[in-house]
């Protein structure tokens, strides 16, 4: 009796992660010979609305918070399988503060720290109401500001300037939009959104 020998290989399918908070480390999957990663910073809290003037009744909103940066880079782990990346995902920025920058850096699979820097907050109507700037990330390939703020308005009452769009990676995945900007009134600006992390393996 004879046996037919047949050979059996194992496909690596790919993957994906997305994390929207939180920091942790991911393992490269066993066969995968690229990585992608991706990251979106936190965006920046709207500005606070002016107090109204006494005479005219006028008042300026704040300025809207500035959207996180957005970095991409692609890695050969070809022979890198099981070692590690750490990840942290920068929070969405409370008023007063900044939104926090996400970040990518070296576990046993070592290289280049990826940082979408900590986006701004929208100005107070009382310091003019700009809108924040966008900051430019670090270490990637691909490294985006985030869109600026809109300014507040001055009128009765102002308006808040609008919060910076979220940037758009592949396949259309976003996060990290800035918080508008409060109204006249000394109204608070909203928080920016929440940032995100995305690897995809093949």
């Amino acid at each position: 009796m004879s046996f037919a020998s047949r050979n059996i290989f194992s496909t690596f399918g790919g993957s994906t992660s997305e994390f929207t908070s939180g920091s942790g480390t991911v393992t490269i999957p066993s066969g995968a010979s690229t990585m992608v990663i991706e990251i979106w910073g936190g965006g920046g809290p709207g500005g606070q609305g002016s107090s109204i003037a006494a005479y005219t009744g006028t008042s300026t909103g704040g300025g809207g918070g500035a959207s996180g940066g957005y970095s991409k880079k692609s890695f050969s782990v070809s022979g890198n399988n099981l070692q590690t990346v750490n990840w942290s995902v920068g929070a969405g920025g409370s008023p007063g503060g900044t939104g926090g920058a996400s970040s990518i850096t070296s576990g046993t699979y070592t290289l280049t720290t990826m940082s979408s820097g900590a986006a701004p907050s929208g100005i107070s109507g009382n310091s003019g109401g700009a809108g924040g700037v966008g900051v430019t990330p670090t270490g990637g390939t691909t490294n985006t500001a985030g869109n600026n703020g809109g300014a507040g308005t001055t009128s009765v009452p102002g308006a808040g300037g609008a919060g910076g769009a979220a940037l758009s990676g592949d396949g259309g995945v976003s996060a990290g939009a800035g918080g508008n900007g409060g109204n006249g009134g000394l109204v608070t600006g909203s928080s920016g959104s929440a940032g995100k992390v995305k690897f995809v393996f093949t």
